[in-house]
């Protein structure tokens, strides 16, 4: 089937405004993944009977489908080919349900994170996932990458908040795992299998999503210590002294946040720190607490564990805390096009995988600079690597960080980005040989043809293909 033909077997079903090609396509945006609509052709359903319908005529004509979000994901999680096609959930945007006695959210899975935000703000409610990509990232992207955030220390990931969801098959079948209990153990959880699945195992339409008290004064602080080993009893010390109150806690080690510190024209804690971070903390109820962190922070200072510090005065001020961590993207604009890693290791082991890390690239990658951050109270690194424009220095820095990652036991490839395309021969650093077989046999028993966002996770079943002359 060429393009004419695919967009003439869709569009009756879901209208042929909604099937698009061509200049209407080119003129989309595609996130941070270019082949994401290399295969020519993007649905748009709007309901989840118009995705089951779209699943059933792909099927029986043997079309694959790729299931598509914000397009905020780093592993080529959304790349189409030839003989595939993108699905988007960006009209399916509805928050169906929003009940603050139960503290639950039920909405399609084109609503964005800062729809939600913004819906459960005014009762006082808040989602527990929060990310840098809230304003484009969709609730169906967050649930099939279990996304993580800058929040997981105080919440955990998104599959500690997802109640229930609803999905769709490769066959057309539409799954209800919906759910609005905290306690439910009626049988086997399906909903887990989806959550993290990245579309491979069936297409989330609809998701339900625990709420939390949304705390009524935040307060944020920037500082900088000697070294990772002082921001560690830094975490330890702020883990006793809040508790449940700690709601953040980031790292920036000094390539990266000079880069950002230096494009934003800020000097609010000194640059000569050995590592920086973030603490943000949560208040409940009216008792005033504004104080608490300023405190928090002369008692480290006393202790000897902090070089330089400030905590906000005002929201502008923690904007700018917030930017100094968030604006990864301005690396690339002042470096160049960036290799993204996202990887996980027990906090005894970061001092060493960032030190051995630093030294084998500027060893074998002349040139190549390494940015550390990331989430430092859950153990998750991320890192950019760059300039990296020619794809073949890209086989050297992969090299560098998974090599040194093998060094150190109980890592992981990825934390919380996924394994998409990019990092399907890298899995089997961080599942061993049993636990693939079975999440290939999890594949196969749902999505037999390997018609669902193929070739992501791990090489499987090849689905009919076009050939560039039937374009």
């Amino acid at each position: 089937m060429d393009i004419k033909q695919i967009s003439e077997l869709f569009a009756p079903t879901i209208g042929a405004r909604n099937v698009i090609t061509g200049e209407r396509l080119t003129l989309r945006g595609t996130g941070y993944c270019a082949a994401s609509f290399d295969g020519g052709v993007l649905l748009t359903p709007g309901s989840a009977q118009d995705v089951s319908e779209v699943c059933r005529l792909a099927a029986e004509h043997g079309l694959a489908i790729v299931p598509q979000g914000g397009l905020t994901g780093l592993v080529q999680g959304t790349a189409t080919a030839l003989g595939q096609v993108a699905l988007s959930l960006e009209k399916m945007n509805r928050i169906l349900d929003l009940d603050p006695v139960q503290g639950v959210v039920t909405a399609e899975a084109g609503v964005t994170l800062q729809q939600v935000i913004d819906a459960a703000e005014p009762l006082g409610l808040a989602p527990g996932v929060d990310l840098p990509s809230r304003g484009s990232c969709t609730l169906g992207g967050l649930a099939s990458t279990n996304a993580g955030g800058i929040q997981a220390i105080r919440y955990g990931m998104a599959r500690d908040n997802i109640l229930g969801l609803e999905a769709v098959l490769a066959d057309g079948t539409i799954l209800d795992l919906n759910n609005t209990l905290l306690k439910n153990n009626a049988g086997y959880d399906l909903k887990q299998l989806f959550i993290g699945s990245e579309g491979t195992l069936g297409i989330i339409t609809k998701i339900t999503l625990r709420l939390h008290s949304r705390p009524s004064s935040v307060q944020t602080a920037l500082i900088g210590c000697a070294g990772t080993e002082d921001l560690f009893q830094v975490l330890a010390s702020a883990r006793k002294a809040f508790g449940g109150s700690l709601l953040s806690f980031e790292a920036m080690w000094p390539e990266f946040f000079t880069q950002i510190a230096t494009h934003l024209g800020t000097d609010l804690v000194s640059p000569d720190c050995g590592i920086y971070g973030v603490i943000e903390t949560g208040h409940w109820g009216d008792v005033g607490q504004d104080d608490t962190l300023t405190a928090f922070l002369a008692q480290c200072f006393e202790d000897g564990i902090l070089l330089d510090g400030v905590a906000a005065q005002s929201e502008s001020q923690r904007r700018t805390i917030w930017q100094l961590r968030e604006d990864a993207d301005v690396i690339e604009s002042r470096k160049g096009p960036c290799l993204s890693y996202d990887v996980g290791l027990r906090l005894s082991d970061i001092p060493g995988y960032v030190e051995q890390l630093q030294e084998q690239i500027a060893r074998e990658c002349p040139g190549v600079g390494c940015y550390v951050f990331g989430h430092m109270g859950d153990g998750n690194l991320h890192i950019m690597a760059g300039p990296a424009p020619d794809p073949a220095s890209h086989a050297a820095i992969d090299g560098a960080i998974y090599g040194v990652l093998q060094q150190f036991p109980g890592t992981t490839v990825s934390a919380e980005h996924g394994i998409g395309l990019e990092k399907r021969m890298h899995l089997p650093l961080s599942r061993p040989t049993p636990a693939l077989a079975a999440m290939r046999r999890l594949k196969t028993a749902f999505d037999p043809q390997s018609m669902l966002n193929p070739s992501k996770v791990f090489d499987d079943l090849p689905c009919l293909a076009l050939s560039k002359e039937d374009v």
